[in-house]
């Protein structure tokens, strides 16, 4: 512990998530004393009725309810089920014999995807060009009119269009897909439309803050991490269908050594998910919703909300620090420019403030005093805060600008 990085820290804002959640740590521990795996009732009677509770929660909240789904270990595990689940419903031959000679199966999301998007795109055998980007726009949103043009592109190729992917609440950005637009163009020529929510979904938990995810309810799937924006431990992560069945579809192997004939299917996830041992991950949520409730999820995701717009304008009361886009989630994106490089010519300030991100960005996190990461947006290498932990306060915000400022 003492070599380890100190994710709970309130200076640490460098991933997407942060904090710690006492509850959830004991039913991390009592899912470890436990050790059973969920993929039977009989084997995990507790952890399945739980699970099937919490996500049948969920997807009441996504707008799924008849939806039905299980818990992954991550994001990127949930988005390949997705694309798995999406290829069965477009090629039904594809489980048994695998594509056919002649298929050229293409998926989109946008050029700010997670890049488990394309990623999956290789494990299901289709190679990473056929996933294609579609651009953004200011904000870093998908660019609805790219969509349609690029889909109609890749039909007059030979291709067949069979998937897309919103992103709700972008990695680098934050920025958060129009899910009912794209669902409209979904729908038009037949795709399946997932929801990347892995970072942004916990937005639905909000009055406030949940329509940035209006459309919801049109998708066929959603991606959803607790262990983000809610502060579950790592992992914990949801993947949802809007309609029952079609995990199975694309997953089950009906291995009877497991899957007994007098046993009920319902309460057998096995076959619903792409692991066959898998963990209690769905105690740790379970114990935190006891003990914050809707109403103390809804405060938490609308506190690191307020704690990045507090930020923002930190940012704009000091010279030398500059807003990269207008941000609708929890990210800040800017740059930083020391006093004697502010007169450079315009064209030298993406260069300089790339050297000056980078190079205070690693000075901070060798000393250990504020760990944040950078990334490279509209061109140049910018430092992003994640909004992740509540008890990050005004003051914490306030001396890492400081502290970016001696170092410059």
């Amino acid at each position: 512990l003492h070599f380890s990085v100190r994710t709970g820290h309130p200076r640490f804002v460098n991933q997407l998530f942060g904090g710690s959640d006492p509850a959830a740590i004991v039913g991390e521990w009592i899912a470890a004393l436990s050790n059973t795996s969920m993929y039977t009732y009989e084997a995990a009677p507790v952890g399945t009725v739980v699970e099937v509770a919490l996500i049948k929660r969920l997807c009441d909240l996504v707008g799924f309810p008849e939806g039905e789904g299980v818990f992954a270990p991550g994001g990127s595990i949930s988005n390949l089920m997705s694309v798995l689940s999406a290829r069965q419903r477009a090629f039904p031959h594809v489980k048994q014999h695998g594509l056919r000679e002649g298929e050229r199966p293409v998926m989109f999301a946008s050029a700010e995807s997670h890049y488990s998007i394309p990623r999956a795109g290789i494990v299901c055998g289709l190679g990473q060009e056929a996933t294609i980007s579609v651009p953004v726009d200011e904000v870093g949103r998908m660019r609805v009119d790219e969509l349609e043009r690029l889909i109609e592109e890749q039909k007059r190729a030979g291709r067949t269009p069979f998937y897309v992917a919103a992103t709700a609440g972008t990695t680098v950005a934050g920025a958060f897909d129009p899910i009912g637009e794209i669902a409209a163009v979904a729908r038009r020529h037949g795709l399946w439309l997932h929801i990347d929510g892995s970072y942004g979904g916990s937005a639905l938990l909000s009055k406030k803050y949940s329509g940035l995810l209006a459309g919801s309810e049109l998708a066929d799937s959603m991606t959803w991490n607790p262990h983000k924006m809610m502060g579950i431990p790592l992992a914990s992560s949801a993947t949802l269908m809007r309609e029952p069945g079609h995990l199975e579809a694309a997953l089950a192997m009906n291995a009877d050594y497991l899957l007994h004939e007098d046993s009920d299917p319902q309460w057998n996830l096995g076959d619903r998910s792409l692991q066959c041992g898998r963990r209690v991950d769905a105690l740790k949520l379970w114990f935190a919703w006891q003990v914050h409730g809707d109403m103390g999820f809804e405060q938490r995701v609308d506190g690191l909300f307020d704690q990045a717009q507090k930020f923002r304008q930190l940012l704009a009361e000091r010279p030398g620090f500059r807003l990269i886009r207008d941000q609708e989630g929890p990210n800040v994106c800017f740059r930083y420019l020391p006093p004697d490089q502010r007169d450079a010519p315009a064209a030298e300030r993406p260069r300089l403030e790339q050297e000056a991100t980078i190079r205070i960005r690693s000075e901070l996190a060798r000393e250990g005093s504020f760990l944040i990461n950078y990334a490279s947006l509209d061109g140049a290498a910018t430092f992003r805060l994640v909004a992740s932990n509540p008890s990050t306060t005004d003051a914490d915000l306030a001396a890492l600008l400081d502290a970016i400022e001696a170092k410059g």
